[in-house]
């Protein structure tokens, strides 16, 4: 029975806690996951081989065909390349296991990181829409201030005809 994605995840989370670790650089995340997809459980060939394995190197019961020694070495043979051959094999999807977990593991953190990232940005977000409503109010407050100052185009000319001001030396000049 092949499990879903989401019964693995669940199965995983149940298995074992999850201590946040620092979220991975997105790049790094993208690499292992393209690695993932070059791994052994996804080696058509190799599985194709243990597929076409002849049943006398799965059975038992089919030993007793053997009548001579060429047949059983023969058999000898390919039994210990076919051992070889699945040695290898459990061991690459041994690691891959163990990078799976790794990557499931670095896909926790990073969405832990962007979930923590997105709440700051909103809050800054919230910080700077409550400023842009300040300055708004302070900009309407302004422009009706602005509005209520007296036209100064329409008051008289005060500096058109006044005599310029004393000197520093004529102010305070000794003469008497």
């Amino acid at each position: 029975m092949q499990k879903t994605m989401q019964e693995l995840l669940k199965e995983l989370n149940e298995e074992e806690p999850h201590i946040p670790g620092e979220m991975p650089e997105t790049e790094v995340l993208v690499q292992c996951l393209r690695d993932l997809e070059h791994s052994a459980s996804s080696d058509a060939a190799v599985r194709e081989k243990i597929a076409k394995l002849p049943p006398e190197v799965q059975d038992v019961s089919l030993l007793e065909r053997i009548k001579d020694k060429d047949a059983a070495d023969k058999l000898s043979a390919l039994v210990n390349d076919a051992v070889s051959m699945l040695t290898d094999y459990n061991g690459r999807l041994d690691l891959e296991m163990d990078e799976r977990k790794r990557v499931l593991k670095m896909l926790r953190d990073y969405r832990l990181g962007q979930k923590d990232q997105l709440a700051a940005a909103e809050k800054k977000l919230e910080e700077y829409k409550q400023k842009l409503n300040k300055v708004t109010t302070v900009r309407k407050e302004l422009k009706s201030h602005i509005q209520k100052l007296p036209d100064l185009t329409l008051l008289p000319d005060v500096t058109g005809g006044l005599p310029p001001l004393p000197s520093a030396g004529d102010l305070f000049s000794i003469d008497t």
